[in-house]
């Protein structure tokens, strides 16, 4: 058995207050020591709040890799949390709209970000009625030990994981099956830069949209809502679903929505958003083709 097994088959077992004590000092090691990705989250802080001071950046680069490793413990102890448990750390405030949405049949776009911890999401079938499935799509990653694990994690409550390419079809078959899917989307990645770029202001800089979601949902008549996150205390969480309408007067409004009342909620608490991650590799040249930002 692997270092890694032996840590995964043993470390979910843990209660959090004691995973919150390796959390502690491994937040010390991964920004003082290892000093991981430390220049990539200053330069995407400093950008995304050029009014701040170097002592306010440094501020929340030091709760970012705190909350960060907070993340990591957190996500490992979803492998063997109990239904009782991650219902009372992962709340949502108000379901009656789902409730509502739903009696019509069609689908349920929920977009999320990458802001608090987004996996405890995999927890709604747990929260919605009978007639909903579950469903979110995920990018297969190419270490296939890694993949089974996060696919094992994800599923756990009878959430429908499927591959992004394959997300239309799934989601036609179950339709078919009489099934009323809700599909939970991390949408705020960085899309592939041979892909059809659409262009909005996010965290007061040019940001490259992944439209594809939009353009399914638009096309199966879906209802768009934005799940917003709030962290209430360390390992608490709320969220709170908000409906997004389309404005017919501006392309990709929906995917413009969510991702303007997304830099709502990571403003007010920008600690809990991912910052390690590289979502500023391109800015749009003149012709607002993708080229590599400086």
């Amino acid at each position: 058995m692997s270092l890694l097994t032996l840590l995964l088959t043993l470390l979910p077992r843990l209660p959090l207050r004691v995973l919150y004590v390796l959390s502690d000092g491994m937040g010390s090691l991964l920004y003082h020591v290892i000093r991981y990705r430390r220049r990539l989250v200053r330069k995407n802080l400093t950008t995304a709040y050029p009014t701040k001071t170097k002592k306010e950046i440094k501020q929340i680069e030091r709760k970012f890799y705190h909350f960060f490793c907070d993340y990591v413990v957190e996500t490992i102890r979803l492998l063997c949390i109990s239904e009782e448990e991650v219902r009372e750390r992962f709340r949502f405030t108000n379901m009656e709209l789902i409730d509502q949405l739903s009696e019509d049949g069609k689908p349920l776009f929920v977009y999320l970000g990458h802001y608090g911890n987004w996996e405890y999401f995999a927890s709604f079938p747990l929260w919605a009625p009978e007639r909903i499935t579950t469903c979110h799509v995920y990018h297969p990653l190419s270490n296939k030990a890694m993949d089974r694990l996060m696919i094992k994690l994800r599923d756990r409550f009878n959430s429908i994981g499927m591959p992004q390419n394959e997300t239309y079809h799934t989601l036609l078959r179950l339709m078919d099956e009489g099934r009323q899917p809700l599909i939970g989307l991390i949408a705020d990645q960085r899309p592939l830069r041979k892909h059809h770029t659409v262009w909005t202001d996010f965290l007061r800089q040019p940001t490259a949209l992944i439209t594809g979601s939009e353009r399914i949902g638009v096309r199966m008549g879906a209802h768009f809502l934005y799940g917003e996150v709030k962290v209430v205390k360390r390992g608490y969480y709320t969220v709170t679903f908000k409906e997004i309408f389309p404005d017919e007067n501006e392309d990709f409004s929906l995917t413009k929505q969510y991702m303007h009342q997304l830099e709502q909620t990571i403003d007010s608490a920008p600690q809990y958003y991912l910052w390690s991650h590289n979502r500023w590799k391109y800015r749009p040249d003149a012709e607002g083709h993708p080229v590599l930002n400086a």
